[in-house]
């Protein structure tokens, strides 16, 4: 084995990633590997590597970064969700090894049938504990980012969770909350994943490992968003501003959308854009639309 990887440092520090990749060492032998925008996360266990998705701006690195660490070979993958993004280089590494995905991941690919995502070996309902090696590692289906399912990865003994695409640490999550295709499940995930025990918690995304204060931060934001526009659009006057579109009723439905989305940017910005989170500016706007139009016709 290696007597030392590439870059090899503390989970909260600050590290060049002139090199193209770095690594943090989480926990004995729990590793996080990033190239500054996209994350994700391998352990040995004494009988083969376990890697969770395979994002394709990572794949040039991501061999090099298990070696660098390990001589085990990669022997399981698990996949998050069917995004491309997160999953897209998996048919480069997928080659003899197992593939581990929820149900609704594994239908959603068998339609695609894209031959970058290969289909899972193996296919679970709700949740599963896996024993590998000297690793426990518990897999369970959440709905909180992709409408076909997503797998949440948690190590209790090294106290790890992993959900991906549900915060970036230190920045407001990205347009329209990070994609969320279930609004509601979203906003409930905070609290469902706050009761575990964990100490790092892995997104997806940036150079940086997320703690338990991310995650509080990160829901803050987001309850500040739903309870903004949910006054602002239960205070609005709708007939009084539709009826200034009498000849379309769409356009007025619209007017009206999109006097909620400003009111609520404006209030918002005024609270968070100085805060401790950045991208208030680029994605506010996303997140008050994407919440008025949960609000309106979900709530």
């Amino acid at each position: 084995m290696p007597t030392s990887p590439r870059i090899h440092v503390q989970p909260d520090s600050v590290t060049d990633l002139s090199a193209g990749f770095l690594t943090r060492e989480l926990s004995p032998g729990v590793f996080m590997v990033s190239n500054g925008n996209y994350q994700t996360l391998f352990l040995t266990t004494g009988e083969g590597v376990v890697l969770l998705d395979a994002p394709l701006p990572l794949i040039d690195h991501l061999r090099e970064a298990i070696a660098d660490v390990t001589d085990e070979p990669v022997r399981t993958m698990i996949y998050s969700h069917g995004h491309t993004d997160h999953i897209g280089g998996a048919y480069l590494l997928a080659e003899g090894i197992q593939i581990i995905a929820e149900t609704g991941t594994a239908r959603f690919l068998a339609e695609k049938n894209d031959p970058a995502r290969p289909l899972p070996t193996t296919v679970f309902d709700t949740a599963v504990t896996l024993n590998i090696g000297n690793r426990e590692i518990h897999l369970f289906r959440d709905g909180f980012h992709s409408a076909d399912g997503d797998t949440v990865l948690y190590l209790p003994n090294e106290k790890v969770l992993v959900a991906i695409d549900l915060l970036a640490r230190s920045w407001v999550p990205l347009l329209d909350f990070d994609l969320s295709e279930n609004i509601y499940s979203y906003m409930g995930a905070f609290d469902r994943f706050l009761e575990y025990d964990f100490e790092y918690f892995l997104s997806g995304h940036t150079a940086d490992v997320a703690r338990r204060s991310d995650v509080e931060l990160t829901k803050r934001y987001v309850l500040d968003v739903y309870a903004t526009v949910k006054r602002l659009h239960d205070q609005i006057n709708t007939p009084e501003l539709l009826a200034q579109h009498r000849d379309s009723e769409q356009a007025g439905i619209k007017f009206v959308i999109e006097e909620v989305v400003r009111r609520a940017t404006e209030e918002l910005s005024s609270r968070w854009l100085d805060g401790p989170m950045k991208g208030v500016e680029l994605w506010t706007e996303s997140h008050a639309r994407a919440m008025v139009l949960y609000v309106r016709w979900t709530d």
